[in-house]
């Protein structure tokens, strides 16, 4: 790798490179580091906004590694602090100690990297890296961008990169290089973010005002995100077919892969199986409703029996109370 890979974008031309990462490197990121990172910057830009403004908000990465493979499973919050050329200076004090903390309760995991905010790295985030490097000379760089949904954006606004050392104006000096990784969630994982998924139902917006509607809620959205993706396979096919971008025939077959294991459903037996089930339905809380009603008329008779227990033939006879309201007859022949 040469200066010739550096980017050339004119504000950072030397801070990420353009070169495909050649490490092997199979990192996966869980779903507890981004709402620990969603959550460190909620919290920072109530507190203090400013921090946000500067893209000032630090984090550790904690993965365990086996091989060349790297899972992130924890994070957690780093203290800032500034020289006096408000240049931001790594605590390493505070790092040591609370991964000495962590290692008494997480024995597997090792400091493997770190987070901040940001669209794309800068020279701060580039002098700050070099400092981590000391702790982890391979560590992992992870940026997010909070913005990048505002826009209707639908990408995945996380980037990790690693570092290479390169010559760059004919002087030594380390530069990003953007990694792949997939997002792994456990079985654990998929409980608690299914719960943080869920919308809240005293959401002003939607208005929701029962479980059932934020449930339907959230199937609707995973509908609407499933139908944007066949959407886009499909304009992907037509682009393939009328020769706008050229076949890949690794794509094609997975997309046939695909469409064979989805289940074909015929519009008429669909409707019927529908209709059937839907009626079923309607049966069931139509008998839940009249089983309710018949119950509430039970009651209502044993406590007008048990008042007026005593007119009639039955004036005579002891009347006891069973747990359930319903009068007993107690006499004995």
């Amino acid at each position: 790798m040469s200066a010739m890979d550096i980017s050339d974008d004119s504000n950072n031309p030397t801070i990420v490179s353009n070169a495909q990462s050649s490490s092997g490197l199979s990192i996966s990121v869980h779903p507890l580091v981004l709402l620990n990172i969603s959550d460190h910057y909620t919290r920072t830009k109530l507190q203090t906004p400013a921090a946000i403004e500067n893209g000032r908000m630090y984090g550790a990465l904690l993965a365990s590694q086996s091989g060349r493979d790297i899972d992130i499973v924890n994070s957690f919050d780093l203290p800032l602090a500034t020289d006096g050329k408000d240049n931001v200076v790594l605590d390493v004090t505070f790092l040591s100690y609370k991964l000495d903390q962590l290692k008494q309760v997480f024995p597997t995991l090792d400091f493997m990297g770190w987070y901040s905010l940001g669209t794309t790295p800068t020279e701060a985030d580039l002098k700050l890296h070099e400092q981590f490097l000391r702790v982890n000379e391979s560590a992992l760089f992870l940026q997010m961008d909070p913005n990048a949904l505002t826009g209707g954006e639908r990408e995945f606004p996380v980037d990790i990169y690693e570092s290479i050392i390169d010559i760059v104006d004919e002087s030594v000096r380390p530069v990003f290089i953007k990694s792949t990784y997939k997002v792994e969630t456990g079985e654990a994982e998929c409980i608690a973010v299914d719960h943080v998924a869920k919308p809240s139902s005293s959401s002003k917006d939607t208005g929701l005002g029962s479980t059932l509607i934020a449930h339907l809620t959230t199937q609707r959205n995973a509908i609407a995100m499933l139908n944007s993706r066949i959407q886009f396979l499909y304009q992907y096919l037509q682009d393939t077919k009328s020769g706008v971008i050229p076949v890949d025939h690794d794509i094609i077959r997975q997309i046939s892969s695909l469409c064979r294991r989805s289940p074909i459903l015929e519009k008429k037996a669909f409707d019927d199986q529908f209709s059937t089930e839907y009626n079923d339905v309607l049966l069931v809380a139509y008998l839940a409703s009249i089983t309710k009603g018949l119950n509430t008329v039970n009651d209502l008779v044993d406590k007008f029996n048990l008042v007026n227990g005593g007119n009639g033939s039955s004036q005579n006879k002891p009347i006891s109370v069973s747990r359930k309201g319903r009068r007993m007859n107690t006499s004995r022949h």
